[in-house]
């Protein structure tokens, strides 16, 4: 399976949703409403002239979201960056004018989703940039921000892997020992067993995969061993899946053999992936494996967001 038809995901279709996810969280932000902005600001209809300025560098992701937010209140949203932008300290990134309640009440949402997904952007882009398509993200995002999060992923030059469940088959080390229940009941867990496990997944998952007619879905495989590795890849002679192996919480010294044997017994035809415990300090130790892609979700949920911030003109 091509790599980036397996790990890279467009995000064009999910555009409403993302809108309409900000939007609910800027209703969950003004409540019953802005009653700090209500009390204080008595001509009601106030024009000012906003700006949201970086106080950070980075990559600048956000501006979908942080525009619908700021437009629905009826404000002039200009941007001077397009997503992806390098922004520096101090640059302008976007200029806001109009009814000075509708700012005040929608400032800190907008600003949220620019300086969460800009962090996220920026990480990923840290990484992408010295090891370009080898870096991806993963399904552990902040609930309700998947797609944003996955977006902002792209954008920093990352691949996104599958988006949800409903997005391709990954058969986790839950899911074997769930079938090794089933099949064994409660024997002792062996290699073996395991191993069969394994196999009686990928069998269900082609079938359902035929039968449903999901055929540009890939079938990945967690494992936690050579022995599964090389299973899995023989598998794969006979079946023609898994179109993918998870190398799962292993060293780099482990991996490194897995993909050897892997290649061994499958040539190029299977896509590696190693994941799991994977930093910035020790990620140059797992791509020199020579895997095709390395996943880890430290560019998402660990990822230091971008200070930015948002300032009426004339008031310092």
């Amino acid at each position: 399976m091509e790599k980036n038809k397996a790990y890279s995901r467009s995000f064009e279709k999910y555009s409403n949703r993302i809108i309409d996810q900000a939007k609910l969280a800027l209703e969950d932000d003004v409540g019953i409403g802005d009653i700090t902005t209500q009390a204080v600001i008595e001509n009601k209809s106030r024009i000012e002239d906003a700006i949201i300025i970086a106080k950070d560098n980075g990559i600048i992701c956000g501006l979908q979201e942080s525009k619908a937010i700021l437009e629905e209140g009826g404000l002039e949203f200009k941007s001077e960056k397009k997503e992806g932008d390098t922004i520096r300290r101090g640059e302008t990134i976007v200029k806001i004018r109009g009814d000075v309640r509708e700012i005040l009440k929608r400032e800190r949402t907008a600003l949220n989703y620019l300086q969460i997904l800009s962090g996220i952007a920026t990480a990923t882009y840290k990484l992408a940039k010295r090891y370009p398509g080898k870096i991806s993200g993963l399904r552990k995002t902040h609930p309700g921000l998947c797609y944003s999060e996955k977006r902002a992923v792209k954008t920093g030059g990352g691949h996104t892997h599958r988006l949800g469940l409903y997005d391709g088959f990954l058969i986790k080390d839950n899911h074997l020992a769930t079938i090794i229940r089933e099949i064994f009941r409660n024997e002792p867990i062996t290699e073996e067993k395991k191993i069969e496990a394994i196999k009686t997944a990928l069998k269900r998952a082609k079938k359902y995969r035929i039968d449903n007619r999901f055929e540009n879905y890939f079938i990945e495989v967690e494992v936690e061993s050579l022995k599964q590795a090389v299973a899995a890849a023989k598998f794969y002679k006979e079946e023609q899946v898994p179109d993918m192996i998870l190398l799962d919480n292993m060293k780099p010294q482990d991996v490194e053999k897995c993909v050897e044997a892997i290649r061994n017994e499958a040539d190029m035809e299977i896509l590696i992936e190693a994941s799991g415990g994977i930093t910035a300090k020790n990620i140059a130790a797992y791509i020199n494996t020579g895997v095709d892609m390395v996943s880890t979700s430290k560019i998402i949920i660990a990822a230091k967001p971008i200070d930015i911030s948002m300032k009426i003109i004339g008031y310092k």
